[in-house]
């Protein structure tokens, strides 16, 4: 599983955003976003969500693989 701050970078990356322009949209300093950006810091739901909104995305976008990964390892044991 990829850690949330790593998923996080990685859509950041994609989507050509600053970590300025993160930590300014979530009224925060760039010290802040950059401690979640390597995982010094663990963001709490509501960063998250503020997160997301800076770049546009839905929070689940943090997630999404990772539960589907854990849902179909689920139903592959699953005895019907």
């Amino acid at each position: 599983m990829k850690p949330v701050h790593l998923k996080i970078e990685e859509i950041r990356i994609s989507k050509g955003v600053t970590k300025t322009h993160i930590a300014e949209s979530c009224g925060k300093t760039v010290a802040w976003y950059y401690g979640i950006s390597v995982g010094r810091r663990v963001p709490n739901v509501e960063s998250l969500q503020e997160i997301a909104k800076a770049l546009e995305v839905d929070v689940r976008d943090f997630f999404e693989h990772e539960l589907s990964d854990t849902l179909n390892d689920e139903e592959a044991t699953e005895v019907v």
